[in-house]
């Protein structure tokens, strides 16, 4: 049989050079599309008789692709951001490529949860890492040959006992702390909890005694708004406050902030109806006020806060640095059997900081008292930003550890009071229940579902790690998304229960996006949705734990790449 192969020549060079598909995937592409079957040898010499490029030139030998990645890897790049900066240089690398020549170097960007891998856990990842790499080159520029840097930190066994010492001292503290909340709760100094706070219960339930003890969940109450009114009313008033200079109440002025809100009112149809009724103005004024006055606030603390990239940047340390560094910090926490700060003080944190640093070269070295003053003051910053990663970590192996023993008392929610019905006199009670106390930790046993490596190397290696059962979860695109805001929600499952698992599953379904914003939607006793911000893993754990037993509902804000 003839074939005319030169009306597929631009299709043929697509797959076979721009998308790098396997030839064998091409002749079924071109067969179920195009009815065109020839020979593998057909194609090979036809592809031959074109003169198209071989494949045979791999990213990781192109050394100087290999050097920027490096570069790029030191300064804490995300995989994706790997990938557009160096296409925008001018180099031509796919997602898949970059996570060979990665796998290959050993330039992982997530580790290890804090544990000891034993001899056999470490082969386990060099299997993982060969998989991933697909390749053997004994030749690899810059490749990374030392099986040490897979490895954390060792450590001596920890016993599974807290000292009568720590339990002494931590008990002395939370009856202090439970004596002064009790005595300022009594002479209404602080502000009515809504949850448990360091192992001391909540307030008992009640309208606010003074406005600021107003919650979130309240105030919409008040202003009978639901998720979606929610939303909408902070994104108008963020607009509004950009567009008139404001960042805070007090620095905006009493003139000021009133105009602001009254166009908030006036530019937003239910607002406009709900304040039209004249009854109970006053809560509802107040209620507008706390939402008002949150929105300004995060605008200024979203512009402030340091991600643990920033940190990692402002230390000038690259991520197989700040695996040792926060694998040390670990390591101190856990022989300390430390569970937060509130429960052992501000004084034993700082002492077991500077006990990190003491022991910890690299640290002694960044931390000079010598250097500049400005540059000191935001590296404790950095550093900071790193011991809240290490304590979120601890906690989490903690709690796989109570999960895995059946003796381990299983701590409680209690449930919210019924919210009462907007315009009443009582105030709403709040629609969070409050969050279980930290879990007492016990001993840190290493589990290959404990394994954290980076999700973009295991699918390069199509292999999954055993883990925690996977939940499903509802996916739904955010009104606000420029592209695909009418498409229907989709169903799929999160399995390491991670920001950057559930990310990738909304980039996977609209490929041409961005992911601009997440929130998890929660359901009030009125059967209102409320929307909960998440933006990393610390809230993404917080929201599945609010909603355990519920449906899982995520919206997606998608934008255009």
């Amino acid at each position: 049989m003839v074939y005319e192969w030169d009306q597929y020549r631009d299709e043929c060079f697509r797959l076979y050079i721009t998308e790098r598909r396997p030839l064998e995937e091409i002749m079924q592409y071109m067969k179920d599309n195009h009815n065109f079957a020839p020979s593998k040898r057909a194609f090979q010499t036809q592809f031959k008789r074109w003169d198209f490029p071989s494949k045979q030139n791999p990213a990781h030998r192109n050394v100087d692709l290999v050097t920027r990645v490096r570069e790029l890897w030191e300064q804490n790049y995300s995989q994706r951001d790997m990938v557009k900066t160096l296409n925008d240089e001018g180099f031509q690398i796919k997602e898949r490529e970059l996570m060979r020549v990665r796998a290959k170097n050993r330039w992982l960007l997530r580790i290890p949860n804090g544990q000891k891998a034993t001899p056999e856990e470490d082969a386990f990842q060099q299997e993982l890492l060969a998989a991933a790499a697909s390749i053997t080159d004994e030749h690899t520029p810059l490749a990374s040959k030392d099986p040490q840097t897979l490895l954390v930190l060792p450590t001596a066994p920890v016993s599974e006992e807290i000292p009568e010492e720590i339990l002494r001292k931590r008990k002395e503290r939370h009856e202090k702390m439970k004596a002064e909340s009790d005595e300022r709760w009594a002479t209404k100094k602080r502000r009515r909890r809504t949850r448990d706070y360091a192992g001391i219960p909540a307030d008992p339930p009640g309208p606010p005694r003074f406005p600021s003890e107003t919650t979130l969940g309240e105030s919409m109450e008040f202003l009978l708004l639901d998720g979606e009114l929610y939303k909408q009313v902070r994104a108008n008033f963020q607009a509004i406050c950009e567009d008139m200079r404001i960042i805070k109440k007090t620095l905006a002025g009493t003139d000021k902030w009133a105009m602001a809100k009254n166009r908030l009112i006036q530019e937003n149809d239910h607002l406009n109806a709900v304040f039209a009724d004249p009854q109970n103005k006053a809560p509802k004024e107040l209620a507008l006020d706390v939402i008002c006055t949150d929105v300004t606030k995060r605008m200024r603390t979203v512009e402030t806060r340091m991600t643990i990239v920033d940190a990692k940047n402002t230390l000038g340390v690259n991520p197989e640095q700040s695996r040792q560094i926060r694998n040390s910090f670990y390591l101190i926490l856990q022989n300390d059997h430390f569970t937060s700060k509130l429960e052992t003080g501000p004084e034993h944190w700082n002492e077991l900081k500077e006990q990190w640093v003491a022991s910890t070269p690299l640290l002694q070295n960044l931390m000079n008292p010598d250097q500049d003053k400005t540059l000191l003051a935001q590296k404790k910053k950095a550093l900071e930003v790193l011991c809240r990663d290490v304590m979120k970590r601890l906690r989490d192996a903690q709690k796989r550890d109570d999960s895995q023993d059946p003796t381990a008392p299983k701590p409680t929610t209690p449930k919210s009071a019924p919210a009462p019905k907007p315009r009443t006199a009582a105030a709403p009670t709040p629609v969070s229940a409050p969050l279980p106390a930290p879990a007492q930790p016990t001993s840190s046993n290493f589990e290959l579902g404990d394994l954290q490596i980076d999700p973009s190397l295991l699918q390069a290696a199509d292999f999954e790690p055993a883990q925690q059962e996977p939940i499903a979860v509802y996916i739904k695109p955010h009104p606000q998304s420029q592209i695909h805001a009418s498409d229907k929600m989709f169903l799929a499952t999160l399995s390491l229960r991670k920001y950057s698992e559930l990310e990738e599953m909304i980039r996977n379904r609209w490929k041409d996006t961005v992911v601009a914003r997440v929130e998890g939607l929660a359901t009030a006793e009125n059967g209102n949705k409320i929307p909960f911000p998440i933006e990393d893993d610390d809230e993404l754990e917080a929201y599945l734990d609010h909603v355990q037993g519920s449906k899982i509902i995520f919206l997606a804000q998608v934008n255009q790449a």
